[in-house]
């Protein structure tokens, strides 16, 4: 019988998910649990401190979207077995993004691994295409500004004081430089690309896989599971280019609309717009706590969901954690738990063009903005935190 009291945790690999392990981890030392960091960019540095670290029954692995599972050698005990599955480390992995980007991974026997989905909707991908997996829901959770000491800021900016009326924290990717993956192909591919991504941008509330699976039995009724999945994960630059597409559309309309944006990320000075004076460019790309600084100066923190129908993104917990107003496009799961105009602020995709006259109008009820910021508030900090997700991964050690 297993008694986890050890947690190895990694970092550097990619700096959002190293933000959300700090804090998660932080929850677990108070549950007293001892906490390894295996620093990604050390490789072999770190290795014997985790050969000494690791107890067969004592440990378990914690991380996301299978950094540190996706064979990395500086991993490897023997030549084909990681130093987890050699010493038989149950691994729990959380996936951020649509399991169609871990087809490898997913697709190969990782021993004593269980998947953690943050979209209602991955879970059942995950149960039709990888039946031998465990996996369950955990959403995204929102992001404090912490210290060193992992003390959490509780300093607030005063609404009225802050200095961003509507931000956006986000990358904008240029849309012809995604279409450089599928327009070197045959006009037929090229034709099939769009047709599907016409499709969506008519249809925003149906899921990716979904949709593409509708148009690949179109032309190939007798496909198998096996070549669904093959199918899904080489259209992946139809995920981006689709999530960049609203994300672009989203501000557009904003801006071209009288409505003030600051944008936050690489790329925007890409985006056409009638009005650049309303686009205030803020370029280069943040680490979190930055982020979270940016939000904590904002009244109306947008997002734009990557395409998660049923689930959530962490810039909505966030913003509520740091007393904005989240202003989101919804989902299955944010709609049976929020309450628009209480807990924050919807939009819809098919009615963009309502959007500006949306956005003026809380701006121009501030009492009634900072009733709602008081309420999410309270309500993120007893449920959506970080450590709100560790102690439901509690159960699971």
């Amino acid at each position: 019988m297993s008694d986890i009291r050890k947690l190895v945790f990694f970092e550097r690999g990619v700096e959002t998910l190293t933000y959300f392990s700090h804090e998660m981890a932080a929850s677990f030392r108070k549950m007293g649990y001892q906490i390894f960091f295996f620093d990604i960019q050390a490789e072999y540095a770190d290795t014997k401190r985790l050969s000494r670290f690791l107890k067969s029954g004592e440990t378990a692995v914690i991380t996301f979207n299978f950094i540190g599972l996706s064979g990395e050698e500086f991993l490897l005990e023997t030549e084909s077995q990681s130093v987890f599955a050699s010493r038989n480390i149950p691994v729990y992995c959380i996936l951020v993004d649509h399991p169609l980007y871990y087809h490898k991974q997913l697709d190969e026997t990782i021993p004593n691994l269980t998947v953690f989905c943050i979209d209602r909707q991955h879970i059942s991908y995950m149960k039709r295409f990888y039946k031998g997996i465990p996996c369950h829901f955990l959403p995204l959770a929102g992001n404090f500004l912490m210290d060193k000491e992992e003390r959490i800021s509780t300093d607030f900016i005063p609404y009225e004081n802050r200095e961003y009326e509507v931000g956006f924290i986000a990358n904008y990717v240029h849309l012809p430089a995604i279409e450089e993956h599928f327009t070197s192909q045959t006009k037929e591919y090229i034709d099939f690309y769009h047709e599907i991504l016409n499709y969506l941008r008519l249809h925003p509330s149906e899921p990716l896989d979904s949709a593409m699976e509708h148009f690949v039995r179109r032309e190939i009724p007798e496909v198998t599971e096996r070549e669904l999945m093959a199918c899904f994960a080489g259209m992946l630059f139809l995920d981006m280019y689709n999530r960049t597409y609203f994300r672009g559309e989203t501000v557009r309309t904003l801006v071209d609309n009288g409505v003030r944006v600051h944008v936050f990320g690489k790329g925007w000075e890409n985006l056409k717009v009638k009005h650049p004076e309303n686009l205030i460019l803020n370029g280069r790309q943040l680490d979190s706590a930055e982020c979270v600084k940016i939000i904590r100066n904002t009244k109306i923190a947008l997002n734009t969901m990557p395409w998660f129908k049923d689930g959530a993104h962490d810039r909505i917990f966030t913003a509520m954690l740091n007393k904005a107003v989240s202003l989101t496009d919804g989902s299955i799961y944010l709609k049976e738990r929020f309450c628009d105009g209480k807990d924050l602020a919807f939009y819809e995709l098919e009615h963009l063009d309502t959007l500006p006259e949306q956005v003026l109008s809380m701006l121009g009820h501030p009492k009634k903005m900072k009733e709602i910021i008081e309420y999410s508030y309270e309500r993120a900090l007893k449920e959506d935190t970080w450590a709100n997700r560790a102690e439901r991964l509690r159960e699971f050690l």
